[in-house]
């Protein structure tokens, strides 16, 4: 076998046994350049998923409480922390852990019974509902005067909640009864009457915003805002 025969020999035989440096160098700037387009989808794809599961949670949390509410004859309220996690007495809204969470489905118990007092006690059965990273009360692409299709409200309030107390001051919780029928409480645990339990929570991304409302009799619809149409779709 002569030189070149040789030479030749040994360089297939070294392409055979892996990359060469420029070949290495070239697959690690395609990984980058790849990276670098699909980097912004995927976060943007992980945001729409986390603003997702926030709205999704708040709707359970009606549904949830609703539902007990008819199958024990007990009252159940839902706070939420738009403004400060606490419930009417100013008590944190807290899972059997410890930690703060943002939405509190609690067993209040029977009508006139001794801890029904929309109060939470440790006695009393509860459910809660993580946070989702990245996501606010409130508004961030939506007009100020573009509330949702079934809210009855103007404007949408900086708190995120236009749920009511019977005097009509603005708070973030609400109580359904027995029948499943929501109704308006104020912090002394007095109820308002049929009707008063409607609202709309308002939740917001860094590209996103929702709405999530429980009408007057116990029905919840989630929408999306649409900036390209300047409007909420279902």
């Amino acid at each position: 076998m002569d030189a070149t025969v040789k030479r030749r020999a040994a360089a297939a035989g070294k392409r055979a046994a892996g990359f060469t440096l420029v070949e290495a160098a070239i697959v690690l700037a395609i990984i980058g350049v790849v990276t670098a387009l699909t980097a912004p989808n995927l976060s943007r794809y992980m945001e729409t998923g986390r603003g997702r599961a926030a709205a999704k949670s708040i709707a359970d949390a009606f549904h949830l409480a609703r539902s007990q509410a008819i199958r024990t004859g007990n009252n159940h309220i839902v706070f939420l922390g738009t403004v400060t996690a606490r419930d009417t007495a100013g008590n944190e809204l807290r899972d059997r852990n410890g930690t703060l969470v943002p939405i509190f489905v609690l067993n209040d118990g029977q009508p006139g019974s001794a801890l029904q007092n929309c109060v939470i006690d440790n006695a009393e059965e509860r459910h809660t509902f993580a946070a989702e990273t990245g996501v606010g009360w409130g508004r961030n692409a939506v007009p100020i005067n573009a509330p949702a299709p079934d809210d009855f409200q103007p404007t949408i309030p900086a708190s995120g909640s236009t749920f009511q107390m019977p005097g009509g001051t603005l708070t973030s919780w609400v109580q359904f009864r027995p029948d499943g029928v929501p109704v308006a409480i104020d912090n002394a645990c007095s109820p308002g009457q049929l009707g008063t339990g409607g609202g709309t929570i308002y939740l917001w991304t860094q590209n996103r915003d929702y709405a999530i409302t429980l009408t007057p009799l116990g029905g919840v619809r989630v929408h999306v805002w649409n900036p390209a149409t300047g409007g909420w779709t279902s």
